[in-house]
């Protein structure tokens, strides 16, 4: 059985703490925190600064979707952009709220569900979104919203997960998936037992996949939905930013270009292979990341113009 998240299922998973909360694990206040979330963004996405133009945005009507500490809408604000952040969580929207206090910067902060923006038609020079719109049902819905509020004329910058990557093949359809399925097998015996036990819980919040608690996460997962949980349709959506996560689609380029039929000048550009994550990776020079992060990284980057 293959789940079919709603939006609330989207709200409370995303809501339980602003995007990217979990990357900082100490400090001392909240000016702190978020000093020490920028700057382990844009160390370990290198490539945000040198792609998005927030330069650009200087005197511009902005609008970002899904804004989730707030660190690339400040970027925006701190170059002159009039800001707008939209997001589906009040987690997110509060979080943002309050970085952009302490930076004493100024912006308009409302709850939305991106499919079904308020905003009226030819509103914004400027639609940006991150790592957003890949997490909602419809994403076709959402990116038809976009075109829909962005004036003639205006630039859309949005990124979306790249199927053609080394993240989703090597890592997520086949590492993960074969880790996952080997600790289903090595409890055969306990499947109808376990099953029987299974009970509603409150969401852990498990962010990644680093904590130990994915991989028993994961067996609840398949306990509940059966071996169509490892589909790679249903399976991919788990994978990305948690074994909680419901939604997380993952498309090629040419499926990017399609969903953005309706705009013009539709550029494309790849990026993310954080090599320096790993032991080994760290060994390699960076131009080495910067070449794989260009052809297969997990981050597709759409920019385009109405």
């Amino acid at each position: 059985m293959e789940t079919k998240p709603s939006v609330g299922h989207v709200h409370s998973f995303w809501n339980t703490e602003a995007c990217g909360t979990h990357f900082v694990e100490a400090c001392a206040d909240a000016k702190d925190f978020f000093e020490k979330f920028r700057e382990h963004r844009y160390r370990t996405e290198w490539h945000i600064p040198l792609l998005v133009p927030f330069a650009e945005a200087k005197g511009k009507q902005l609008l970002e979707i899904g804004t989730g500490n707030g660190a690339d809408g400040v970027m925006f604000a701190l170059n002159g952009a009039v800001y707008t952040g939209v997001d589906l969580t009040e987690a997110a929207l509060e979080a943002t709220r309050k970085h952009f206090q302490l930076l004493g910067l100024t912006g308009t902060f409302q709850k939305e569900n991106a499919e079904q923006l308020s905003f009226p038609d030819n509103t914004f020079d400027i639609v940006y979104s991150h790592g957003v719109l890949h997490h909602t049902a419809n994403t076709r819905a959402a990116i038809d919203e976009a075109y829909r509020v962005l004036k003639p004329g205006g630039r859309v910058i949005i990124m979306l997960y790249h199927r053609q990557s080394f993240n989703y093949y090597a890592r997520i359809m086949t590492a993960m998936r074969l880790r996952v399925l080997l600790s289903i097998l090595r409890r055969p015996s306990r499947w109808r037992a376990d099953r029987e036990r299974i009970r509603p819980r409150p969401l852990a919040g498990v962010r990644g996949n680093a904590d130990r608690r994915v991989w028993e996460i994961h067996y609840q997962n398949f306990l509940k939905e059966g071996w169509g949980y490892l589909k790679a349709k249903n399976f991919v959506h788990h994978c990305t930013d948690g074994p909680e996560c419901p939604i997380a689609f993952a498309f090629s380029r040419a499926e990017a270009r399609e969903l953005f039929c309706r705009f013009r000048d539709v550029q494309t550009k790849v990026a993310h292979f954080p090599l320096n994550k790993y032991r080994l990776g760290k060994l390699l020079p960076f131009p080495v990341e910067r070449f794989l992060a260009s052809r297969i990284g997990w981050y597709l980057f759409i920019f385009a113009s109405k």
